[in-house]
Formats: structure tokens, C-alpha cells, sequence
């Protein structure tokens, strides 16, 4: 499976087009010929609108409670979303699916100016990591009876139907089966965001690189199994420790932690400066510190070395944040480990 990140490469590059004066009918009949979710409307060879399984479900829902037939004579503007949110070919497939995420949509066309290339759905990019389950869920003869059925089903169930299991296997993609935190792969499109965001509204933004010490040692003592456990119990503690009956957090609800690889973790800190971060880094050094873990028989602690950076002069994209607080990071294990090390030009 082709596993390039540009859309370019996963776009459907000839989408199923109607004009703005052709009827509703017509484009319903391209829509089950095609067995496709969305329909492409131009005027003079540039996009307008789009039709969509959405709009069909609403129109059907209208009529439902008018007691009227559909108007399928009606030209097709009269029902399209107008002015939808449309995706550059150059784009890759991070920045694209959180625009279907962020509008809750499932078809963006693909634009080069106001060239329509292709289009893409969620189909597409749940194709991208899990072939197999996009087929049995997506599939397009499913898409197709499911239209069938429209009437049958009121649009609360309809939608149910349609996005409950969308959400599910989204909400697989962006996680780390072993800890339940984001993974590499979400944590590096919500910093892109984040440092977007930051840059955008002049606010101050730390990035936390942490590593388990001697964590190889963990593993080579009491086996990988317990391994996994420690790396649960690590990302439990990052995000919330319970204490009796409490569960205590050590960070804010917008901050973001991430599994970033191995036994290293990351933390995004929005509208935090070094400072901020360092304390709070201190604060969860402690926190490992003081962590207890009961495999078995045995009890297992632990330390953590902490790398700290900011949003700055210097570094103002993601890759020089990161590498700055990886480098931080690296420090702090030079130093004697379990310490907190906020990035310096000159160490």
C-alpha cells in the first residue's frame, strides 16, 4: 500500500460532476450509478457547491415531515452545500484530515487554485493506515444500499449510523494502543497546530521531552511484559495519578501529551513559557520519582529526564522546537539523569 503522505496521491482524480441547472434527479442517479457519498456542482468549469449523503439526508428529513414528495425536479443548487471547504493538492494527509475533523464533513474536494483535481473522503484516509477495515466499513455497495434505505430510518439513527463507527476507527488512528495517549502521528499535527496557532496570536508556547531512565534495564531484568506495564503506568501518571480515590492532574486540560516512540514521551504547553514549563516538569519529575509500580512480587521505581524548549527566535517551526528539546533532553542524561534541562545555545 502506497504509504505517501500527499493527498496527491490518494485523491480520486476524475469525481462524479453535475451542473447547477441540472435537476436533483440527475444527480441523486450519478450519485447510486457511481455508488459515491458526494457530487462535484460547477458553473463554468469551477466549483460551486457540493451534494452530498448530508444533504440528501436533511432533504429527506424535510420532506418526511412536511408529507411531500421530494422535489426532484429542482435544479441541484437549490439542496448543494455552497462554497465548501476544499483542500490544495499539495497538502498532505495530516493537515486534510483535520479539516474533516475540525468541520465534521467526509468529502473535501481537491483544488490547485480553482482548478478542481480530484476529491477525497474518509474512506480515503482511513484507507491510508487500515485497509482492510475501510473496505468492510466503506465499502461502496454499502454506501449505496445504505441510500436505499433512507427512508426507512429516521436522520438521528441515519447519522448514527453513518458516523458512529467513522468515529471509532478515527479515534484508533490517532492513538497508542499500549498507553491510550496520542501518537507520534497526532502529537505532530496538534503541535503543528499549536506553534501555528501561537505564531498567529504572538502567545507563548514549551514543548516537554521526557525518556524513562535506564528503561532497557527494566526490560533485560523482569521481561517485556512488564516493560509494557511500566510504560502504561509512566503515561498514566503523565496525564493524571490517582491517589486513593482522587484522581490528581498534573497539567492543564489543553496541554497534550503524546507517546512519541520507545519509553519517550512528549507534552505540548500551550501559552506556557520556558519557565512555566520547566516548573511544570519539575513537578512531574517528582511526581515519577515518588512512583511506585507493583509487578508481581516485586515493586519497580522509576526516574525520568526532562528536556524543555520554546517557541522563540530561534526556534520557530516544529522540527527546531523539537530537536532543541530533544537535545534538552539528552542533557539532562548526561547530567546524572532524573533532572529537568531547559534548552541553552551553549550548554
Amino acid at each position: 500500500m502506497n504509504q505517501n503522505p500527499k493527498i496527491e496521491y490518494w485523491i480520486t482524480e476524475h469525481p462524479v460532476m453535475v451542473d447547477v441547472s441540472e435537476t436533483l434527479e440527475i444527480a441523486i442517479n450519478r450519485m447510486a450509478s457511481y455508488h459515491i457519498g458526494a457530487i462535484l456542482v460547477m458553473r463554468n468549469e469551477i466549483l460551486v457547491g457540493i451534494l452530498t449523503e448530508r444533504d440528501l439526508l436533511k432533504l429527506l428529513a424535510r420532506g418526511k415531515e412536511d408529507d411531500e414528495d421530494i422535489p426532484l425536479s429542482i435544479p441541484v443548487e437549490k439542496f448543494m452545500t455552497v462554497d465548501p471547504i476544499t483542500a490544495e493538492i499539495s497538502e498532505d494527509y495530516n493537515v486534510v484530515y483535520m479539516k474533516m475533523k475540525t468541520h465534521n464533513i467526509r468529502h473535501i474536494p481537491v483544488v490547485s487554485g480553482d482548478k478542481v483535481m480530484g476529491i477525497i473522503s474518509i474512506r480515503d484516509l482511513i484507507h491510508f493506515y487500515q485497509n482492510k477495515l475501510e473496505t468492510a466499513l466503506l465499502d461502496a455497495k454499502k454506501e449505496n444500499d445504505e441510500l436505499h434505505k433512507i427512508i426507512e430510518l429516521s436522520t438521528s439513527d441515519l447519522l448514527d449510523k453513518l458516523f458512529g463507527e467513522i468515529n471509532r476507527y478515527k479515534e484508533q488512528s490517532l492513538t497508542d494502543y499500549l498507553t491510550g495517549l496520542f501518537n507520534k502521528r497526532c502529537f505532530q499535527t496538534r503541535f503543528t497546530e499549536e506553534v501555528s496557532r501561537a505564531r498567529r496570536y504572538q502567545s507563548d508556547l514549551s514543548l516537554l521531552f521526557c525518556d524513562i531512565d535506564h528503561f532497557k534495564k527494566v526490560n533485560d531484568v523482569h521481561g517485556h511484559h512488564v516493560g509494557d506495564e511500566v510504560l502504561r503506568q509512566t503515561a498514566y501518571l503523565l496525564t493524571g495519578v490517582i491517589d486513593q480515590h482522587n484522581m490528581l492532574s498534573h497539567l492543564r486540560k489543553t496541554d497534550i501529551v503524546a507517546r512519541y516512540g520507545g519509553e519517550e514521551f512528549v507534552i505540548i504547553l500551550p501559552e506556557t513559557a520556558a519557565e512555566g514549563a520547566v516548573l511544570a516538569a519539575e513537578k512531574l519529575r517528582r511526581a515519577v520519582e515518588e512512583l511506585t509500580i507493583p509487578i508481581d512480587n516485586a515493586e519497580i521505581k522509576i526516574t525520568m529526564s526532562f528536556g524543555v524548549a520554546e517557541l522563540s527566535e530561534n526556534a520557530s517551526n516544529c522540527e527546531e522546537i523539537i530537536r532543541q528539546a530533544d537535545m534538552a533532553m539528552y542533557q539532562a542524561k548526561n547530567n546524572g539523569r532524573n533532572k529537568v534541562v531547559l534548552y541553552k545555545e551553549k550548554f
